[in-house]
């Protein structure tokens, strides 16, 4: 397909919930979009068809490769580009603003979601639609947009909460982010980034929180230092120790020794 843009313009709009824009495009050394000075309000999704767009939201910036897509309030604390980048995109309207539940969702569309938008771009290339016919068609592709945002986000959320179970109950033995990665088939990356986002911590200092809960009860047991860190899943004595303190602010010894106050 080749681009093609699309804009809706209506003399009398009657506020009411509408496409203000559709089309297929593609970035370009300029094409750098900040929605922090974006004047109109909108609801934008863009999906990557082909090549990498990005988008920078504060510090942090995402790729948006084949078949990914934000959907986003404007004007919002991001921007986004790129210079080998064919997309997609619908354009709403403000009005929709109250439907939509977080400023912005990064999610990756199925190509069977993705073929539906395509089909739905060509039929309205040529369409002349009057301001209620527009106002259907928006409301409808709106709700089928959210509904598959939140079917990937429910399967991300799974997906998380899976990884935080095993973690829980498998914690003494070895435990990898790789390890973790390749089990649940996703990226390092979008590993961290979920996990971070869902329990405000990576996995891997989860896991050694886990591991240190753990180990109270069983130093209290009189077993050495050694002893202990294996039983937690710490490879050696010595970073055991290194984790506990600078979790605990005391050494496991010290721990051990606060047992003669209690009893």
């Amino acid at each position: 397909m080749q681009d093609f843009v699309r804009q809706f313009h209506y003399i009398d709009d009657r506020h009411l919930p509408l496409i203000r824009g559709i089309g297929v495009g593609q970035g370009s050394l300029h094409y750098d979009w900040d929605a922090r000075i974006r004047k109109e309000q909108l609801i934008v999704l863009q999906v990557t068809l082909r090549g990498q767009g990005f988008i920078q939201i504060g510090d942090r910036t995402v790729s948006l490769t084949q078949n990914k897509a934000f959907f986003a309030k404007m004007p919002g604390n991001y921007r986004y580009f790129g210079e080998d980048w064919h997309f997609l995109f619908v354009e709403f309207s403000g009005s929709m603003m109250q439907w939509l539940d977080t400023s912005i969702a990064i999610v990756e569309l199925s190509e069977t979601f993705i073929e539906l938008l395509r089909r739905f771009i060509l039929d309205v290339q040529t369409q002349e639609l009057t301001v209620t016919q527009n106002a259907k068609e928006a409301f409808a592709l709106f709700l089928d947009i959210k509904e598959e945002v939140q079917k990937e986000t429910q399967q991300k959320t799974d997906i998380i909460e899976a990884v935080k179970k095993y973690i829980d109950e498998h914690y003494f033995e070895d435990i990898s982010l790789e390890f973790l990665s390749e089990k649940y088939e996703l990226s390092k990356y979008k590993l961290i980034r979920q996990f971070e986002v869902a329990y405000n911590s990576p996995p891997i200092h989860y896991l050694k929180k886990v591991r240190i809960l753990h180990s109270l009860s069983v130093l209290w047991e009189d077993n050495a230092v050694e002893v202990v860190a294996k039983k937690v899943g710490f490879s050696t004595g010595n970073y055991f120790s290194k984790v506990f303190k600078k979790e605990m602010g005391i050494s496991p010894s010290e721990y051990k020794n606060r047992k003669s106050h209690y009893y």
